[in-house]
């Protein structure tokens, strides 16, 4: 292998490590400010991915082989770090390996040039295969994930040396002009186009049509760099509009996610015209580096706060239900790094400025010969993550037929536990223990950029082989509320609760074609406080009389009010709490420290039932379960 061959593949190693600890790190910040506590102080660390400055750093002793290597070390043992469970040691390392890996990456943007968009695009496409494998996850949501990151890590030191054999980068290599459009194009991947379970939960589109749209956007856009070179100025201008029109699509409309095919090809198209030949000095690609980086973070943070606007003061309501228009300015902020790009080599007579040459012929097919190889395995990578994710679909089996059915619902808080670690094994666990046939779910708002696009419904569903009903996309920006089910789901639809000045709450309603019959069941998720509840919990009433018959309903949620506030008062007077009578350790919040009644499972008044039971534990969520068992009436 080549020592070009080589670089090619550490970029893309690199590209598709970059991608996981930078949602990692975002992760942390929003469960230190939103999971833990309100927005405070902590929030400043967002400021630590700001890693421009290494660059004229590294610059200083670039001569220095140690200097490199023990960069990429760095990175890697960084990145170990980042899998510990606490908050701010997870966090910790994904900054160091955040830090220590962005000179190695602009070092290689510089050597590669327009190839770094190639190379980008792999790792990308290897970032898409792994979710793909690991069932959409996040890899830190897995032990298997866990293990398969510490490999990629491994395997890029070694490619890293590999590479290096003969020639570690100079200064001339981080004096990259692409340095900021390469990391525009970092920043327009992970936070939209790269992480296909975003894209898909956005609009609830179907998972699987994205995870091939993008992959093959990712394949196409490479091809063309590699068949065609980098696009002059008339073509690039093109892709600028393809890609802002594609973006504008999956985030402004509903379809099917097949945008996402020429979005991903564009945005390689234009990393490549961003990334060719130049002349700057590394001083001025690290400040290119941090101003991208500032920008983009400064709205991320943005369509961060747009999503939970109800709980960032100042901030949060400036931007309320502004969250597509952000992050189509923050996938912009490509575009406009290559338009940038432009002005410094006006006039400087770059002999590539408008075309894919530049090179010795005979380098130039031997780098194309490469290309094509490297084509042809990330080709095979692209399909084992569709394969991957086509595979684990869920296929649920045929419901058993059953003299009773057991109801659960449970808080999952937005998939971590009450420390902020993922809790999606324990979730697993708890509901297979209890046997539920119908599981009612609050907080399952996936896709996230906080969560790293966790599509936690559908793992769950595969994992426990049941049917699914899913509630609001994630554009609409609520906690989310879903529904499994032993049986099959019809009619499933959610709604919007009345509300007033507070974040958005939906409930579902479904049919479940259950034993007992068709069920109605219900799955809501109340405000905390005040008198908008009341509303609310009328709602939730004529929500399960207009999805059958009420005294056959199922009512499951986190109503957020105690017994003896009105909300509770509301939904007895149509359904039964099979807890009323049985006692008061039915506190369900919080898990840690049970103080308050919350959570419910009420059921319809034409049903026999056992009184209710409490489940759960604060390694599963911040709130306590409740499950009850439904009977036939006696005849």
């Amino acid at each position: 292998m080549s020592d070009r061959t080589a670089r090619l593949a550490v970029a893309a190693l690199l590209t598709a490590l970059w991608l996981t600890p930078f949602l990692r790190a975002l992760n942390r910040v929003f469960v230190l400010n939103f999971s833990t506590a309100g927005p405070n102080a902590t929030g400043l660390l967002t400021l630590t991915l700001v890693t421009g400055w290494t660059i004229p750093a590294l610059a200083r002793v670039a001569d220095r082989r140690r200097a490199w290597h023990g960069s990429v070390a760095l990175a890697v043992g960084g990145l170990l770090v980042s899998l510990a469970g606490g908050t701010l040691v997870s966090l910790a390392g994904a900054v160091v390996f955040l830090t220590a890996a962005t000179p190695p990456l602009v070092a290689l943007a510089g050597d590669l040039r327009e190839r770094f968009a190639v190379a980008a695009a792999f790792g990308v496409l290897g970032h898409a295969a792994l979710r793909g494998v690991l069932d959409t996850l996040p890899p830190y949501a897995t032990r298997g994930g866990q293990v398969l990151l510490v490999a990629l890590g491994l395997t890029a030191v070694a490619g890293w040396w590999l590479a290096t054999r003969e020639s570690t980068p100079t200064a001339s290599d981080l004096a990259a002009p692409g340095a900021a459009t390469a990391t525009a194009f970092l920043f327009a991947q992970v936070t939209f186009l790269g992480v296909a379970p975003r894209v898909a939960l956005w609009d609830g589109r179907p998972m699987l049509v994205v995870l091939g749209a993008t992959p093959f956007g990712l394949l196409g856009g490479a091809a063309l760099v590699t068949q065609r070179g980098v696009p002059d100025r008339r073509e690039t201008a093109v892709w600028a509009v393809v890609f802002l029109l594609a973006l504008a699509s999956l985030l402004l409309l509903p379809g099917p996610g097949v945008a996402a095919l020429p979005a991903a090809t564009a945005s390689v198209l234009l990393c490549a015209r961003g990334c060719r030949t130049g002349a700057t000095t590394p001083a001025r690609a690290g400040l290119g580096t941090a101003g991208v980086q500032v920008v983009a973070l400064a709205l991320t943070f943005a369509v961060v706060a747009a999503m939970n606007w109800a709980f960032v003061p100042g901030l949060g309501p400036l931007v309320r239900d502004q969250q597509a228009e952000l992050l189509l300015v923050l996938g912009a902020l490509l575009t406009l790094a290559v338009l940038l790009r432009e002005r410094p080599l006006a006039g400087t007579g770059d002999a590539v400025a408008d075309g894919p040459g530049g090179a010795d012929d005979g380098a130039a097919a031997a780098d194309v010969a490469a290309d094509r190889r490297a084509l042809l395995a990330a080709t095979g990578v692209g399909l084992l993550g569709v394969g991957g994710a086509a595979a684990r679909r869920a296929t649920p089996a045929d419901g058993p037929e059953a003299d009773t059915v057991d109801a659960l619902t449970l808080n999952v808080h937005q998939w971590v536990d009450a420390r902020g670690r993922y809790n999606l094994d324990a979730v697993r666990d708890l509901v297979a223990g209890t046997d539920a046939g119908l599981v009612g779910l609050q907080e399952t708002a996936g896709g996230r950029l906080t969560a790293g696009g966790l599509d936690g419904v559908r793992w769950l569903a595969r994992e426990l082989g049941m049917h699914a009903a899913v509630g609001p996309p994630t554009r609409i920006a609520s906690y989310g509320v879903a529904l499994l089910s032993k049986w099959p789901v019809r009619e499933e639809r959610w709604v919007v609760l009345p509300s007033t000045d507070t974040a958005t709450r939906v409930a579902l309603a479904a049919v479940v074609e259950s034993p007992l019959g068709d069920l109605p069941v219900v799955v809501a998720h109340l405000e905390t406080e005040g008198a908008v509840r009341v509303g609310q919990a009328e709602r939730v009433v004529e929500l399960a009389g207009e999805t059958g018959d009420p005294d056959r309903a199922v009512v499951l949620g986190d109503f957020n009010a105690t017994p003896d506030e009105r909300p509770y008062t509301v939904l007895t007077d149509a359904f039964v709490d099979p807890w009323a009578g049985v006692g008061s350790e039915g506190d369900t919040y919080s898990a840690s420290d049970p103080r308050r009644r919350i959570d419910y499972a009420f059921v319809g008044r034409g049903w026999d039932h056992e009184p209710g039971a409490v489940v759960g534990s604060p390694s599963v969520s911040d709130h306590l379960g409740v499950s009850v068992r439904l009977r036939r009436p006696p005849e």
